[in-house]
Order: structure tokens, then sequence, then C-alpha cells
């Protein structure tokens, strides 16, 4: 190519890199990109995205000599390096690099936020996050769904309920459309806390919102108002999910079955499990451990199995032996 006076451009060196990246070839990697520097061919994202491959300090060391060649980093070379230290728990370099770029003008975007947010909480510094969403704020920069995700589940991981309420309730203003995920978040945290209450007002606000309730969400009050004594209304809440077209899984059956079974209304998990092989929802190891629990708690059934339903003898089989290990 280069005999017959044809350049390659970016596309073709990430094609080269592409394929040393599969192989494990780094010093391939290396030489192809320092031959890109050196013909003042910008590396793109996908570029580094194949450096950083292991290789975190090398692509510092080549990120310092694009510029000092005259190859000027965009934001999406900056977002590419931060990811990188914060993913190798480097977050000392990862705000070192964003006050870098923050100083030479370079503004950061969303991504660059939410990237120093999730190392930060996975470090467990609370007080720093709280401080750059703070700074993204004042440099306006709007957080988009993913920043509130990101910040209500880790507040309800360190039970700071009202607070992820609070931050919750704000997102309500921004001008992206809040998710399902972030409100399943924010219940799931209230459940696991013992605030089924706030988590029950929650849900039933869900229309306000314009939102319909996911298999993640129905599962999640299923569970809390089950662990919380509250199971008729669980029970109701089951039912209601056939009428906007959300059909139970086996993690539903199971949750509610494993709390009737816990009140000793054997009956209903009995039905449950008819409900189960009617709708040919397959069982898993949890439900089997259910009715062996179910058998041995009540003579009727243990001395009747034909009262109970049957599922496909194969996966039956193997999902029994596996319990019984």
């Amino acid at each position: 190519m280069l005999d017959q006076g044809v350049q390659p451009n970016v596309v073709t060196f990430n094609v080269l890199m592409g394929e040393h990246c599969k192989t494990g070839k780094i010093d391939e990697e290396i030489t192809l990109l320092e031959m890109m520097i050196e013909r003042r061919v910008n590396p793109a994202t996908v570029t580094y995205g194949f450096c950083l491959v292991g290789r975190i300090d090398y692509a510092r060391k080549l990120f310092v000599s694009m510029m000092s060649k005259g190859c000027s980093p965009n934001v999406c070379s900056y977002n590419i390096l931060i990811y990188g230290y914060c993913k190798r728990g480097k977050l000392e370099e990862a705000m070192s690099l964003y006050r870098v770029m923050v100083s030479k003008g370079i503004r950061p975007e969303v991504v660059t936020y939410n990237t120093l947010l999730i190392g930060l909480l996975q470090a467990r510094k609370m007080g720093d996050a709280q401080k750059l969403f703070d700074e993204m704020k004042v440099n306006k920069v709007v957080p988009n769904s993913w920043t509130y995700g990101i910040l209500i589940d880790d507040i309800c991981k360190n039970v700071l309920h009202s607070k992820a309420l609070e931050l919750f309730y704000n997102s309500k203003n921004c001008k992206f459309k809040v998710n399902i995920k972030i409100f399943n978040c924010l219940v799931d945290g209230l459940c696991k806390a013992g605030r089924c209450k706030s988590a029950w007002e929650l849900f039933q606000n869900l229309p306000e919102y314009s939102w319909l309730p996911d298999m993640v969400t129905y599962n999640i009050m299923i569970s809390g108002l089950g662990k919380a004594g509250q199971l008729e209304k669980a029970y109701d809440i089951f039912l209601d999910m056939d009428k906007i077209g959300c059909t139970p899984n086996v993690v539903t059956f199971d949750t509610l079955m494993r709390g009737f079974l816990k009140s000793n209304d054997m009956q209903k998990v009995v039905e449950l499990l008819h409900k189960m092989a009617e709708r040919n929802v397959m069982p898993d190891a949890s439900t089997f451990s259910i009715v062996i629990e179910l058998v041995r708690k009540d003579d009727k059934y243990r001395e009747n199995l034909n009262l109970l339903p049957s599922f496909p003898v194969k996966d039956s089989a193997r999902l029994l032996h596996e319990e019984c290990q």
C-alpha cells in the first residue's frame, strides 16, 4: 500500500489494530500507534480503546506523546483514559486527568462525570462523589438518567434512603425522561431497608410518571411486601401483572410461594404451583426446594403427591437432583 503511494488513514490503522488486539499482539499495536503519530494521523476513540487492553500506563505515555507532536486529544480521548484509570482503581490519576482537561478548556461531557462518579462510589468516596456531582451542575453539564441511577443505587446501598428519595424527586424536574430502572433501584433499596410503606406509596404513584411497572418492579414489590408480612397485597399485584401484559416469571412465583410457605399457607403454595404448570413456567432449583419443604411440612401432600402439578420430567429430575445435593 505504501509502496504504491497510498497513505493509510485512521480507519486503516484501526482495522489493523483491531486484529492485533484480538490476537493479543500488543507490541504490534504499539508500533502502529507510533507510526500513526509520526504520520500525524490523529488516533481516534477506537484506537485508544485497542491500546487500553491491559496497557493503561502505555496509553498515557502515548497520550502525552500525541500532544508533544501536535496531535490534540479531544474529549473522547480523555474519556477513554479516565475510564481506563477508574476501571483499575487509579482514581487519583483519573481525577488528575479530569483537572487537566478542564484547565485546557476541554469541556467534560456527562459521560466523563458518570465514569468518575462510578469510580469514586466504588471506592466508597461518597463525599468526593457529591462534590463532583455539584461541580457537574456548576459547569452546566446536565445529569442524565444514568447519572441519577448511579447515585440513587449507591445511596440506597448505604442506607441513606431519605437522600435517595430527595434525589429521585429532584430528577423529575430534569429535561430527560427518568426511566423505570431508576425507580426500581429506589424501591429495591427501600424494601430491603424495611421501608415497604414508602416503596408502596411510590409504586402507587407510578401513573404520575407515565410508566408501566416491568417484571423487575413487580418482583421487587412482591418480595418486599412478602417480607413485610403483606402477602395478600403481594398476591393482588401478582394478579394485576396480567392486566398490563407483564407475564410472571419463575422468580415471581418462587418469591410468592416462599412467602406463603413461611406463613404456613400450603394451599396457596399449591395453587401457585398449578398456575406455574398451566402457564408453562419452568421451575428452577428454588422451586424444588419449596416443594421439598412443602411435603415435609404437610402430610397431606407427602402422602398424595398427585395433588401437586407435574413438570417436564427431564428438567424436573435434574433440578431435584441438584437441590438434594
